[in-house]
């Protein structure tokens, strides 16, 4: 690199020519009427040399004269001794000597000095000519045009007897190579290259005994286990590595071994994962610190070239530009260059090699061997949607597909220390988990302990652990504690700034910094710092909340050595035994062994009622916690509300203490799960982020035709041409377009946060605006939470018919009423009744109470008028969904009998029921009240054969329940909630289809559906059902009860809105039964209500909407926890004020809370598209018509007007379109995220392509202007390097003001978004801004030479030329103006018409993007 640097900056120098001219015109040759320009007067011009070669042809007025006793000398001048070096400065030789110096010039000397000559006709076209004439004028030559030559021309010879030595431009000087700076450059970097080779060689055969001892033992492992689901298999196209079991280990660890020192992961919640070990070596270490060190000497090395074109180097170089370049401008720049390129590479090299850049400098060794260990997770882009792609998108993502397997972007890596505990355990923790090492296998694995799966294994535990087996389980599991780290403001700062969008903008800047950029490059530096703020901000923000949701630590009473003692939550392992009291937070998942405990899951499931959860049995029956085990496990991350401890069981452990066995800690639990998947997600991929490739290819395509043109235009300065095209590609892409991406949904977080909407991951957000399917359970999110009681229809046992139905529940059979007021789990906590709010209105109905010192499991004390007595709950299965049943067994106190109740679903408790007690009409019965919109629940009924309430611990279930005779029906009226049908004809106009998902019966959910509007009127609606899944599905006419044979026919049929007249509705088995068969995938958006859905059902009933369509699910939580997490989008409508189960929650317990959450949510994303959309277009202003003109005309905006776009117009009216609020109404159709789609094609090429067309013809004016033509800006008198000297002039005065009402107008134009936002005049913030830029833009347009407009050098001049003008000195300082004229004001009538000229430009624009 450093042997072609020499000849690099050589070439760019040699490109140097002397300075840029305009292309297609000549300047100041005609004015607007195609007439010669009017002569105008130069002064002060400097003539050129005239050379002899004897002093006596020079003319009389020119010829030597010295003092006696001084010569004459070659430089032009009397000395008194013409030493060498005063002859090598003879101006004749136009600074060459030797080789260089042509022979006609050797001869050469010079005359005196003319001196400087006033023009009065100057032709600008033609400007050598007439200072030739002028200075020989003023040296008396006649007629010089014969007699006279020109330098390099023509030489003395013939009939000329002299030369004008208007020497070509001096050759670029250039280094020796041998100077300080570049052999400390050699050495430093030949150093590192040296240590660099040094390293990989040594690692090279250092590693070669671990990678063939791990290749023959993974060979061994191979042949031994090749059947086992942990063997090895290699796959060359993977990181080489362990292939293991994806099981946590359960009491030891079974694993085998692959190769490279490497294995897979084993832990689920990351499948694929591999892992290696290294071990640091000095050498490497070493190696790592210089890499770093040079990094940095490098950055300093530019900041000493920077220092060096400002002449603030230190010493004897202060105040000495260029001073390291031998005072070369243009060897100084191009020098600059190349290092800026080569910096340029070496962050991206770094920036490309960082997963892999440390570990390579350490040792690879075995995991178990090593002293860290990386552990590579495969990242599986989660693709909201898939949608249909062109092929050019095609393409796109193969290449970058590739691209991203290519430089290891498809991989995370992350290195962590392996520690050891006191007992010299090996282990690493990742991801917030432990992973320890099993001295048998040598493998990692999390640790997971098999307490045991039944009951009577879960409650002979109840004695608690000893010390030394807790010190051992501790070491496997770690602290039950999940630390959340949020980084300190400082490293949240540096996590942000190593992305690659901030090297691309620090590398560029630092070029802004260098070519005398430096205030606009402040204030970009100040955008990208605020850009980075607001990330940052929201970033720890959003993880601080998270830390408080998990991080979690206080005493709690544990049983250890067969002692009681208070310990840290922290320090709780699997297999403790706790006692929970009143308050106390959930920090493990523990199984109930005890005692009733009344918890608040709201903040982990969103459940918004407390649940009663009840002891495991002692029976043989296994613990399933997706089951009826849910009933008896307390999670992490729930409070306890109230305890009651049960001396006295017929089932259950008796204790005096409530007790708990722990059985999952930190992130083996399932809050631990839940926070780990929040902490480390997959990424999400939009449509967005598809199509953002092709619009970075079409940027860098723009880069390069920017290039081109800049090199075509300027025709001049090949290092001036560099930067201005650096700075255009610098500008495509403005340093707010991160912060600008994110805002939307930060404000939409905010807002919806006022509503009570509360949100932990705010990515979501974008995600919501795109919702398609609304999934909503019935009871609690379109219904009211508690169930109104209706009545009663009791069987007569006599005759085994119903008889009438009754709202008075105390006019029913005894036993009816003994059912309704036990067969329940209502507890009473503090006065308020807790439990199933079907449950509790059932409890009320039957007006009885809750006895708070029970003998049993519960007491419960009937009303007092119905002679009931006392009823004790003996024995309580609770409900499950498998089930559908739950049932009690109580003891009558008035009686002595022993009797048992079952309540269900009327389906269930037929089903189990003696035949002989189901009237004929009970299926019709049962139907008839479910078109009613009833929830309807049955009751059946047999007395035990003992009195003895100790030997009902003796039955099962099974037997308990079998034989029963049916009671009755109790019935419940479906409530709408009061906003529910207002809130589903809010999704129906905004285009989203909503979807009832219930546990309840279908014809229950078809009248709540019809009433809510879900289902239009008059419409059809065939219910398909079945026995089991393995049956034919049987379709039937909810209306007219009608078998249908065939429903396509149905469905096929459209009405007069072009929708279909027949809805389906379909049972949990029903369902079952088209997913076997793979209907589902045809008829799923033709079903609008799924019904008798147990929890797992309703997952899979979101994945499938999920495969077509953006899918959010809401519910209030518990049974619908499950499918909250599976959706794209969950809401969980909950007391609490965040829910870890779902991004969203809301504690308006309304659906109106998903109408909300989709109106910010389309409001968010329409406004980050809006912002997008600006800043896009501000590139292509910045980088398009603006950089062109530029290029052409060599000019450029002044200093103080970069600043106050970059500054002021693209920040505050970014700021200001994030404050639009949302419409007041769901729009029809959803806001895009395709920035390739129609729409935003048409809006940003229109706008564009108008700005454009606008910018020129605002050329084709000027150039028809008077008072412009014949004082153009001559590019050919000024230096195309500085261009801070390229702004006072006529050309740039347009360019300005043109160009800044567009990037003024650019963001007021995008806020055109009521159809997702609220209308633009709504938008104070904008207004107010865009008012303020409006007037102060067009102040210094349309008022005379001010204050104000000369600070940005505009409409103004230079004092002399203001007093010329007429307009009155000025009382403010001006700086000298780089113009003939001296001033670029323009008359006052044009510029009403250019003010006239820039609202059309607006106004055209804002016309294109409303219609």
């Amino acid at each position: 690199m450093f042997g072609l640097l020499p000849r690099v900056v050589a070439v760019l120098a040699l490109l140097v020519t002397a300075s840029a001219f305009q292309l297609w015109h000549d300047v100041n040759r005609y004015d607007a009427h195609g007439n010669e320009c009017l002569y105008r007067e130069k002064s002060d011009v400097v003539c050129s040399r005239l050379c002899v070669t004897d002093l006596s042809s020079c003319p009389t007025s020119l010829q030597p004269s010295c003092p006696d006793n001084q010569s004459f000398c070659a430089d032009g001048e009397c000395h008194d001794e013409c030493t060498d070096d005063i002859q090598a400065q003879n101006p004749c030789h136009c600074s060459r000597s030797g080789n260089k110096l042509p022979s006609e010039a050797q001869n050469l000397v010079p005359c005196l000095t003319i001196p400087s000559v006033t023009i009065q006709q100057f032709h600008a076209w033609n400007s050598e000519e007439d200072i030739r004439i002028a200075c020989g004028a003023e040296a008396n030559i006649t007629d010089q045009s014969k007699t006279v030559g020109v330098w390099d021309k023509s030489w003395i010879g013939g009939d000329i007897e002299a030369v004008w030595a208007e020497c070509p431009a001096a050759p670029t000087p250039n280094y020796k190579y041998n100077e300080s700076y570049w052999i400390a450059a050699y050495a430093v970097n030949g150093a590192l290259a040296l240590l660099i080779l040094v390293w990989s060689v040594y690692k090279g055969f250092a590693e070669q005994s671990v990678r063939a001892a791990t290749l023959n033992k993974t060979s061994g492992a191979d042949n031994k286990h090749s059947d086992s689901p942990g063997s090895a298999v290699y796959d060359q196209n993977r990181d080489k590595g362990y292939n293991l079991s994806e099981k946590p280990l359960v009491g030891g660890v079974t694993k085998t071994t692959s190769e490279n020192g490497s294995v897979d992961s084993t832990d689920p919640a990351m499948p694929n994962s591999c892992l290696h070990g290294y071990r640091n070596k000095l050498l490497g270490t070493a190696c790592i610190w210089a890499i770093t060190l040079v990094t940095l000497l490098w950055i300093c090395f530019l900041g000493v070239w920077t220092a060096d074109y400002y002449g603030s180097l230190p010493g004897k170089y202060n105040g000495k530009s260029y001073s390291l370049a031998y005072g070369s401008d243009n060897l100084e720049l191009a020098t600059f260059l190349i290092l800026w390129g080569i910096s340029f590479i070496i962050l991206i090299v770094l920036y490309v090699l960082k997963p892999h850049l440390r570990n390579y400098f350490r040792l690879l060794a075995l995991p178990s061997k090593g002293k860290y260990v990386c552990v590579v997770r495969p990242l599986h882009e989660v693709k909201v949607i898939e949608e249909n792609t062109n092929r050019l998108q095609h393409y796109i993502n193969v290449f970058t597909g590739w691209l991203q397997v290519s430089l290891s972007r498809d991989k995370e890596y992350t290195t962590c220390p392996i520690e050891k505990t006191s007992e010299g355990r090996i282990y690493f923790t990742y991801q917030c988990t432990r992973y320890v090492l099993d001295e048998q296998t040598q493998q990692y694995a999390p640790y997971e302990f098999d307490l045991g799966t039944i009951h009577r294994r879960l409650i002979q535990q109840a004695d608690g652990l000893s010390g030394a087996e807790v010190a051992y389980r501790l070491e496997l599991v770690g602290p039950n504690f999940i630390e959340v780290k949020v980084p300190s403001i400082p490293a949240a700062f540096a996590r942000e700034f190593v992305s690659f969008f901030y090297l691309y903008q620090l590398i560029f800047l630092w070029a802004f910094y260098f070519y005398a950029y430096w205030q606009v490059g402040l204030v970009d530096t100040g955008v990208i710092l605020l850009s980075a703020t607001i990330k940052v901000v929201l970033r720890v923000q959003s993880e601080r909340r998270l830390k408080q949701m998990a991080e979690q630590e206080e005493t709690t009473p544990v049983k250890r050595d067969g002692e009681w003692s208070n310990v840290s939550t922290r320090d709780l392992v699997p297999g403790d035994v706790i006692e929970v009291k009143t308050g106390a937070h959930m920090s493990c998942d523990c199984v109930l062994l005890s005692g009733n405990a009344i918890m608040n899951e709201s903040s982990l499931t969103g459940e918004p009622l407390p649940i009663r959860k009840f002891p495991v049995r002692i029976d043989d029956s296994h613990y399933n916690v997706a089951e009826a085990g849910k009933m008896s496990t307390l999670f992490a991350g729930t409070v306890v509300s109230q305890v009651q401890p049960v001396t006295k069981s017929t089932d259950s452990l008796e204790s005096d203490r409530v007790l708990a066995l722990v059985r999952f800690t930190g992130t083996m639990s399932d809050k631990g799960q839940l926070v780990r998947r929040i902490l480390f997600p997959n990424p999400i991929s939009f449509i967005f982020n598809e199509q953002m490739r092709i619009v970075v290819c079409i940027l860098v395509l723009y880069s390069i035709f920017v290039m081109i043109m800049a090199t075509y235009l300027y025709k001049g300065n090949s290092v001036a041409i560099a930067f201005y095209g650096i700075f255009a590609i610098a500008q495509l892409l403005s340093p707010l377009l991160p912060a600008a991406l994110v805002i939307g949904q930060s404000v939409a977080a905010t807002r919806l946060r006022k509503k009570k909407i509360y949100c932990v991951d705010p990515q979501r957000i974008m995600t919501a605006g795109k919702v398609q399917v609304l999934c909503a359970d019935k009871t609690g999110t379109l219904t009211r939470d508690n169930l109104e009681h209706y009545g009663g229809r009791c069987i007569d046992p006599a005759t085994g018919k119903f008889v009438e139905f009754t709202s008075d529940l105390l006019a029913t059979d005894r036993l009816f009423q003994q059912a309704v007021a036990s067969c329940h789990a209502v507890a009473d906590l503090n006065g308020q009744l807790i439990g199933n709010p079907v449950d509790i209105e059932q409890f009320r109905a039957s007006k009885a109470t809750i006895d708070p010192q029970p003998e049993y499991l519960d007491a419960i004390q009937t009303a007092p008028d119905t002679n009931l007595g006392k009823i004790h709950v003996v024995r309580r299965f609770q409900f499950v969904h498998a089930r559908a049943s739950m049932s009690v067994v109580i003891l009558d106190e008035s009686t002595g009998k022993l009797h048992v109740f079952v309540k269900g679903s009327f389906e269930r408790l037929k089903a189990i029921s003696s035949a002989r007690s189901v009237p004929a009409d009970y299926d019709e019965a049962c139907a008839d009240l479910a078109r009613e919109g009833c929830y309807v629940l049955a009751f059946a009924h047999k007395t035990l054969d003992t009195a003895d309430p100790a030997r009902v611990g003796e039955f099962t279930q099974d037997e308990l329940e079998s034989g029963c005779d049916m009671l009755g029906l109790l019935v419940f009226k479906n409530m709408l909630k009061s906003d529910t049908a207002q809130a589903i004809a809010e999704l129906k106009h905004g285009s989203t289809r909503t979807v009832m998902i219930t546990g309840d019966t279908a014809l229950t959910g078809i009248v709540i559906a019809r009433q809510c509007g879900m289902i239009p009127e008059n419409t059809r609606v065939l219910l398909g059902e079945c026995k089991t899944p393995a049956d034919e599905i049987q379709w039937v006419d909810v209306d007219t009860r009608e078998p249908v044979a065939d429903i396509q026919p149905h469905l096929a049929e459209l009405g007069s809105d072009g929708f279909s007249t027949t809805e389906l509705a379909v049972g949990g088995a029903a369902f079952e039964r088209l997913c076997a068969t793979g209907e589902i995938d045809t008829l799923l958006f033709k079903i609008r209500v799924f019904a008798r859905m147990k929890p797992t059902h309703k997952v899979e009933c979101v994945e499938h909407h999920m495969k077509y369509a953006v899918t959010a699910m809401c519910g209030d939580g518990g049974n619908d926890s499950l499918a909250l997490r599976a959706a794209h989008v969950g809401i969980a409508l909950s007391d609490a004020e965040a829910s870890i189960v779902s991004p969203f929650s809301a504690s308006n317990r309304s659906v109106m809370s998903c109408v909300e959450l989709l109106r910010q949510s389309r409001a968010g994303l329409a406004t980050s598209f809006a912002n997008f959309t600006a800043l896009i277009c501000y590139g292509q202003v910045m980088s398009g018509m603006l950089k062109m003109a530029s290029f052409y005309f060599s000019i450029s905006l002044t200093e103080n007007l970069w600043m106050l776009i970059d500054g002021g117009v693209a920040t505050g009216m970014m700021i200001s379109i994030s404050m639009s609020g949302p419409a007041e109404r769901l729009a029809p159709s959803r806001p895009t995220s395709r920035i390739l789609g129609p729409q935003m094609l048409a809006s940003v090429g229109g706008i564009v392509l108008m700005n454009w067309l606008f910018s020129a013809m605002s050329y084709v004016w000027l150039f028809r202007q008077d008072w412009f033509r014949c004082n153009e800006h001559s590019a050919a008198e000024s230096e195309a390097t500085k261009w801070w000297l390229q702004g006072d002039n006529y050309e740039s005065s347009i360019m300005s003001f043109v160009s800044t009402f567009q990037f003024i107008n650019n963001g007021f134009v995008v806020n055109y978004g009521y159809l997702h936002r609220a209308k633009w005049y709504k938008n104070y913030a904008l207004l107010t801004v865009w008012a303020f830029l409006m007037a102060f833009v067009s102040y210094m347009l349309l008022a005379d030479p001010n204050q104000v407009g000369c600070a940005f050098r505009l409409n103004c001049g230079t004092s002399s030329a203001l007093e010329g003008l007429g307009y009155g000195t000025p009382t403010w300082k001006i700086e000298p103006y780089n113009s003939p004229l001296g001033h670029n004001v323009i008359p006052q009538a044009s510029r009403y018409k250019l003010w006239g000229y820039c609202l059309g430009n607006m106004a055209a624009t804002n016309l294109w993007q409303i219609f």
